[in-house]
């Protein structure tokens, strides 16, 4: 049985996990409409529709958006579940580490959608270009050293035994 504190921990949890898939989803789904580059009058279709660091953009946008919105509509399914009365423990972990994996994926998804999406737009300017795309790989190594300060504090299960690394 669980603590009234650790309930409330699991809750703010979930509550942080819906608010970041949501900001994600929305993040990217504005990304998408606004299209980097712009339109051409004529047909609607993108500026940049034949440029390789657009298409990425488009894939990884379109990524980001799926992720973030399926861990979103798991939620809400999870949160129809409890409604009625069907949601056990299993249940509730299940659905938490699935939405976690979802939301943990669409965040670098996104930030390769800023990536290329800069790179495609400021391409003129190399140097710009170049340095933006510096700028926005650093999130992949802070987000490196965060991981593994997180496995260094909560150590890590195997086959249910918890082991401490220290470095």
């Amino acid at each position: 049985m669980m603590k009234e504190e650790d309930l409330s921990i699991t809750e703010r949890g979930i509550e942080a996990h819906i608010v970041v898939a949501a900001l994600v989803a929305t993040i990217t789904f504005a990304a998408a409409i606004t299209m980097p580059g712009g339109y051409k009058n004529e047909q609607g279709t993108a500026v940049l529709i034949k440029n390789a660091a657009f298409a990425v953009f488009v894939i990884s946008d379109a990524i980001a958006m799926v992720l973030s919105t399926s861990a979103l509509f798991m939620h809400f399914y999870w949160a129809l579940l409890g409604k009625i009365g069907q949601v056990e423990e299993d249940i509730k972990e299940y659905f938490s580490d699935r939405t976690t994996d979802l939301t943990i994926s669409a965040i670098p998804a996104m930030v390769i959608a800023f990536i290329t999406g800069s790179y495609a737009v400021l391409a003129p300017s190399l140097w710009l270009a170049i340095t933006t795309c510096f700028i926005g790989v650093a999130f992949f190594f802070f987000a490196s050293k965060a991981y593994i300060a997180g496995i260094r504090i909560a150590g890590i299960r195997i086959a249910g035994i918890r082991i401490i690394l220290k470095y």
